[in-house]
């Protein structure tokens, strides 16, 4: 995702965050038990993605805070 820049990104944002939670909670019961090298590597991508978001929503509240504008729009 590129830079947040409305609300409704921040949604869209925190949604996929929560997407690729369950996405390594199936992993974790389904591949963890069995092989926990083979989920590590499964994992490493949505954990990958999940930091670049959170670093989206980081710099999106930055902003918010250094603008001093309302986090209604």
């Amino acid at each position: 995702m590129a830079a947040i820049r409305n609300q409704a990104q921040l949604q869209q944002a925190i949604e996929q965050i929560q997407n690729l939670c369950r996405a390594i909670d199936s992993l974790r019961t389904d591949i963890f038990p069995k092989n926990p090298k083979n989920f590590a590597i499964m994992a490493e991508g949505p954990v990958d993605e999940m930091r670049k978001l959170q670093a989206d929503i980081d710099a999106y509240i930055q902003h918010l805070e250094t603008s001093g504008n309302s986090v209604g729009g």
